[in-house]
């Protein structure tokens, strides 16, 4: 582990803690899925910030839509795992393709007890 990944929520696991949880970690393009925490990647670092799974109260998947800038044509669309934790806050991460996300949240919905939505 190069970098140490940075808490979003109020709650902190020891280091001890997250350097195994990390390690052992389900990994799904730029984020990942541990036992005692969800790992979640910035701009150009992937699982650079968790989660502890006992702070997310909603865990979905977020589509949008690009659109060409002169022609205004769709393009395809973008595909966001959208984690909702704490008080309200919500951190969203993009995957370049949407079956890694659908296997994510799969992997979600049968491995916790978190609300898992589309």
């Amino acid at each position: 582990m190069l970098i140490a990944p940075r808490p979003l929520s109020a709650a902190v696991l020891s280091p001890l803690e997250l350097k195994t949880d990390r390690n052992n970690a389900l990994r799904f393009e730029s984020c990942a899925l541990g036992k005692r925490a969800i790992y979640v990647g910035g701009f150009f670092l992937s699982c650079i910030y968790y989660i502890p799974l006992h702070r997310v109260k909603r865990v979905f998947k977020r589509l949008a839509v690009s659109r060409g800038f002169y022609e205004g044509k769709i393009y395809g669309t973008l595909a966001y795992l959208v984690v909702q934790y704490d008080d309200g806050k919500e951190k969203a991460c993009r995957f370049e393709h949407e079956e890694a996300l659908d296997s994510m949240l799969s992997a979600i919905r049968g491995n916790t007890s978190i609300p898992v939505g589309k």
